[in-house]
């Protein structure tokens, strides 16, 4: 009989300790869960359950060499937030195109936020305040001033390395929603 409460009281506080570590990790969701909204990182992409289409993106896209050439040095006097949903089909397509110009140009990785978004385009800690995205993804160009110069949204009008390159030489562009 003391060997079967001994036991019961093992069983019972193992449980209580499991059902505990599950309500506080649900609160401490990461990059690699698939209902985080916050801060995410090239890095993080490469894990958990982004990695698959995250490294096959990264990997097939073969981006134009010339507009690379031209691309390099203006892209370097602008910052870079981007908005995107690991769940968004159009953000799988494109994010990984992004990094891949950007690892390409030598893109500086201080001077890019990517922001995992859940399906109402939000975050967690609201970093799309007064920023107006209503589609991801939503790459957000800055000067170094920290002044909008132009935002891609969604989809290409030609290719994303063409039309980055028209945003940050201050080419006319316009992203398919913008009037």
């Amino acid at each position: 009989m003391i060997v079967k409460n001994i036991n019961t009281r093992k069983v019972f506080f193992i449980l209580f300790f499991l059902a505990n570590l599950m309500v506080f990790a649900q609160d401490k969701l990461t990059p690699n869960d698939r209902n985080y909204t916050g801060i995410i990182t090239e890095e993080d992409f490469r894990t958990g359950y982004t990695q698959d289409w995250f490294i096959k993106g990264f990997t097939d896209y073969k981006p134009n060499a010339k507009v690379l050439k031209k691309l390099k040095k203006p892209l370097k006097k602008h910052s870079i937030k981007v908005f995107m949903g690991t769940w968004c089909p159009d953000s799988r397509r494109e994010v990984p195109k992004l990094l891949k110009i950007l690892d390409e140009v030598g893109f500086k990785e201080k001077n890019i936020e990517i922001y995992a978004m859940d399906h109402s385009k939000s975050t967690k800690e609201n970093y799309e305040a007064n920023l107006d995205v209503h589609h991801v993804p939503t790459l957000i160009f800055f000067d170094k001033k920290g002044n909008e110069v132009n935002r891609f949204v969604e989809f290409p009008i030609k290719t994303i390395e063409k039309d980055i390159l028209k945003i940050v030489t201050d080419q006319s562009y316009k992203n398919p929603y913008e009037k």
